[in-house]
C-alpha cells in the first residue's frame, strides 16, 4: 500500500486508504512549512494552523478524543499537503478529524446540509431557474437566507439553468469516431451547461464521439464538511454508473479539477473505498486539460486562431493533489495573441463551500484579496480557471467573465454554440 523512499511514504493518489494517509503522520518533522502556507492562517488567528490541526494533533487523537473546533476552521485548500517535503497528507488528515467531529454529535448543519447537496438544490430551483436567479439576487432573500441556513448573504450562488446540458446532448449530432466518456457531475447540467458544450463540441472537433454516462455528485461537499455517512453511499452509486466505461477501456474525463480529485483519490482516502471496482475508475478518470495536452497538441496547433485577449489564468487549489502541473496554462500558450498573465494566489478563498458559510466568509475573502488585487493591476478581459466554484467565486468578486480553459479553446477555434 505505501512504498518507502528512504525514511518517507511514497503514497500513491489510487491507494491512500485511511490507514496509510493517518500513518504519515509520523513523517511530521515540525519543521512549519505547512503553516507558512496556510492561506487560513495567514488571515486568521483563529486556526492554529494545519500542523497543528493536523498530524501533530491526530498523535493525541489516537490516544483520546476531545471537543476540537479548529479542523473546521481548515479550508481544505491542500496547499499544506503540496509544501510538505516529507509527504505528510495533511490536509486528508484534517478531513478525517473533521468527519470524527461530525460522527460523535456535533452534526452538519442544515444550511451546509443544503449545500452538499448541490444536484438537489439544482434541480428543484431549476423547475423555475429565471424566477429563482431573480429571488435569489433580492438582499432581502438573501439576508433571510443567511439568518435561516447561516449561508452567507453575499456568498457567490452560481445561476441555476435548467437542465440546459441535457437538451442540448440529446438533440445534438456527433461524428463516428472513438468513444470517450464525460463524466459532467452535478454543476454543468445544472449551473454550468456552457462548460459542457465546449467540451463536447471541443472533442468533436477532435474526431471524438462522447459518452455521458452519468450526472450524479461526486459528493466532495459532503466529504469536505464531514458528512462520510451519505457520501459514502453516494459515492458507490457513482462507481457503479462510471465503472462499465473504466472496464471498457475508456477514459472519463472531467472539466472539474475537484470532481476528478474526488474520484482518484478522496473515496480512498475519506471513505476507505479502495475496492477493484474504485480502483478501476480512479484509474481511467483523466482531467480534460491533462488529456488535451497529451494528446492533441499538434492538432490543436494547426487549428487555433489569434484572440488578441489580456487573459489571467488561475490554478484552483485541487490541481496541487493531481501532482500533474497546470496543463491548462500550456495550452493557453498554444493560442496565438494573447497576453496570458498567471495568478500570484495560491486560493481564491472559497474553499468549495467553506466560504459560503457565514463565519467563514471574511476569511474566504481576506484569503482571496490578492487574486482580486492582481485582476485590477492586470485588467484581464478574461479570467480562466478549471474548477466552478473558483470561477463562480471569482466572477462574484470582480465582475470580470471568468470561463473554463476549454471555452477559451473554442473561442481560437472559431467555434460557436448551436
Amino acid at each position: 500500500m505505501e512504498q518507502q523512499v528512504g525514511t518517507v511514504f511514497e503514497l500513491r493518489e489510487t491507494e491512500r486508504d485511511r490507514r496509510t494517509v493517518l500513518r504519515s503522520m509520523d513523517q511530521c518533522t515540525k519543521c512549519g512549512i505547512c503553516h507558512a502556507h496556510c492561506p487560513v492562517a495567514a488571515v486568521t488567528g483563529e486556526f492554529p494552523g494545519p500542523m497543528y490541526s493536523g498530524p501533530q494533533a491526530q498523535r493525541f487523537r489516537v490516544i483520546k478524543s476531545g471537543f476540537e473546533i479548529s479542523p473546521m476552521l481548515c479550508s481544505g485548500c491542500g496547499v499544506c499537503t503540496s509544501v510538505c517535503p516529507n509527504n505528510v497528507a495533511i490536509s486528508d488528515i484534517i478531513a478525517l478529524a473533521k468527519s470524527e467531529i461530525m460522527e460523535k454529535g456535533r452534526g452538519v448543519r442544515l444550511g451546509q446540509r443544503l449545500l452538499n447537496r448541490p444536484e438537489l438544490i439544482g434541480r428543484l430551483c431549476g423547475i423555475f431557474p429565471r424566477l429563482t436567479n431573480n429571488l435569489l439576487g433580492i438582499p432581502v432573500i438573501r439576508s433571510i437566507i443567511e439568518w435561516l441556513l447561516d449561508i452567507h448573504r453575499e456568498a457567490p450562488l452560481p445561476k441555476v439553468h435548467g437542465r440546459q446540458f441535457k437538451r442540448w446532448f440529446i438533440r445534438h449530432t456527433q461524428p463516428e469516431g472513438p468513444v470517450v466518456s464525460y463524466f459532467t457531475g452535478c454543476a454543468i447540467d445544472n449551473y454550468d451547461p456552457d462548460v459542457g458544450i465546449a467540451m463536447v463540441r471541443l472533442l468533436n472537433h477532435l474526431g471524438y464521439r462522447v459518452d455521458v454516462p452519468t450526472d450524479l455528485c461526486c459528493s466532495l461537499p459532503m466529504l469536505s464538511s464531514g458528512e462520510t455517512t451519505p457520501a459514502r453511499a453516494r459515492a458507490r452509486v457513482l462507481i457503479d454508473a462510471l465503472h462499465s466505461s473504466a472496464l471498457e477501456g475508456r477514459k472519463i474525463l472531467s472539466t472539474s479539477t475537484s470532481c476528478s480529485l474526488t474520484l482518484r483519490s478522496k473515496y480512498a482516502t475519506c471513505l476507505d473505498m479502495t475496492d477493484v471496482g474504485c480502483r478501476d475508475v480512479a484509474n481511467a478518470v483523466v482531467d480534460a486539460c491533462e488529456f488535451l495536452l497529451d494528446r492533441h497538441v499538434r492538432q490543436l496547433c494547426e487549428s487555433l486562431k489569434p484572440l488578441p485577449l489580456r487573459v489571467l489564468y488561475h490554478a484552483p487549489c485541487q490541481l496541487r493533489g493531481h501532482r500533474m502541473g497546470t496543463p491548462a496554462v500550456e495550452l493557453l500558450r498554444l493560442i496565438p495573441g494573447i497576453e496570458l498573465e498567471l495568478s500570484q494566489a495560491d486560493c481564491c478563498g472559497i474553499g468549495g463551500t467553506y466560504g459560503y458559510h457565514k463565519n467563514n466568509y471574511d476569511i474566504a475573502m481576506s484569503i482571496g484579496k490578492m487574486l482580486v488585487d492582481q485582476v485590477r493591476r492586470f485588467k484581464p478581459d478574461v479570467i480562466v480557471c478549471d474548477s466552478e466554484t473558483c470561477r463562480w467565486n471569482i466572477a462574484a468578486r470582480t465582475s470580470i467573465e471568468s470561463i473554463h480553459p476549454v471555452q477559451l479553446l473554442m473561442r481560437a477555434l472559431g467555434k460557436k454554440f448551436d
